[in-house]
């Protein structure tokens, strides 16, 4: 009965993640006057929208609250994190350790690695990878938790992503493109400014820092944008939910500004509103794959992490 409890929200989500994907379409054909030799009889008009089950939840991203579920007291510098599967994994830059949660926060087990980790992502359904600033990247399985492999790392090193067999990290003002197999550097690209990590969409599209107050999406097919704004400061992190709004994670301005997949601004969160005891540093947000659920980290010890959902 314990197993089956533990897995209920994510039963709970599922579900929702199904319906939410499900659309009631309607066809209304609206008549004109008839006029003799026109080629126009009328107009149709579609109509779309999500239908809602008695007993399960539906998600709006745009104007949901978002609601913290729990607290994991993990405290210090460039606290980073991610889900792993139903778990939680967070980087610990003070203590050098990695630490593997469960799904409700409660700790299972820790490593220790030589270097303060800067970032983390996942590899496979084994493995993750861990940054350091020491220009290593660490690659540990996680049952148990074990060091299986260090890279160094001929770049500068910070944030970590994985697309198309490629590690992307950023620091010293430049982003660098390195191969997954054996981390050696494949391009760069300087951006002018002090970007520490890069969020892909997918393998045309990523997100960066390019200045204090901006962030910017570059893309392969000319559509990429600029959000500029000086209610935006030091946007270090960005992060993208299932239908592909962009939340940008204001680190000197204390809120998180939520866009559209083009760019446009929607609304913006601040850190106070989230949890009235933490007003500052925001660091790294991290969603679960396909769900509304997410993480908040703070630098600075100025807050534990956060798991939170938009309701």
């Amino acid at each position: 009965m314990e197993e089956i409890s533990m897995k209920m929200p994510n039963i709970e989500n599922d579900f929702s993640r199904i319906i939410q994907r499900i659309k009631d379409i309607s066809v209304k054909f609206e008549a004109t006057d008839m006029i003799p030799d026109t080629v126009c009889f009328g107009s149709l008009q579609f109509n779309e929208k999500r239908p809602s089950l008695p007993g399960l939840k539906t998600v709006n991203f745009h104007t949901g609250k978002i609601k913290v579920l729990f607290k994991i007291d993990i405290r210090g510098q460039f606290i980073s994190g991610i889900f792993f599967n139903d778990d939680i994994i967070i980087t610990d830059y003070t203590k050098n350790r990695i630490v593997h949660h469960n799904n409700t926060g409660k700790h299972t087990e820790a490593l220790s690695i030589p270097n303060s980790p800067t970032d983390i992502t996942k590899v496979n359904d084994q493995t993750v990878a861990v940054s350091s600033v020491v220009r290593k990247i660490f690659i540990i399985k996680l049952e148990p938790l074990t060091l299986v492999k260090t890279f160094d790392i001929g770049v500068p090193v910070w944030g970590l992503s994985l697309e198309d067999d490629q590690y992307i990290t950023a620091h010293n003002n430049t982003i660098y493109w390195l191969n997954a197999d054996t981390c050696a550097k494949i391009k760069e690209l300087p951006t002018g400014t002090d970007t520490r990590s890069v969020t892909c969409c997918n393998k045309n599209k990523y997100i960066y820092m390019n200045n204090i107050n901006s962030i910017k999406l570059e893309s392969t097919d000319g559509n990429g944008f600029q959000y500029y704004t000086n209610r935006l400061s030091y946007p270090f992190n960005q992060e993208i939910d299932e239908e592909g709004n962009i939340y940008v994670v204001g680190y000197g301005s204390n809120n998180i500004h939520q866009l559209t997949p083009t760019g446009q601004l929607i609304r913006i969160f601040h850190i106070s509103d989230i949890d009235k005891t933490i007003t500052m540093y925001p660091w790294v947000m991290r969603f679960k794959r396909n769900t509304n659920r997410f993480l908040l980290t703070f630098h600075l010890s100025k807050g534990p992490v956060l798991v939170c959902e938009i309701e």
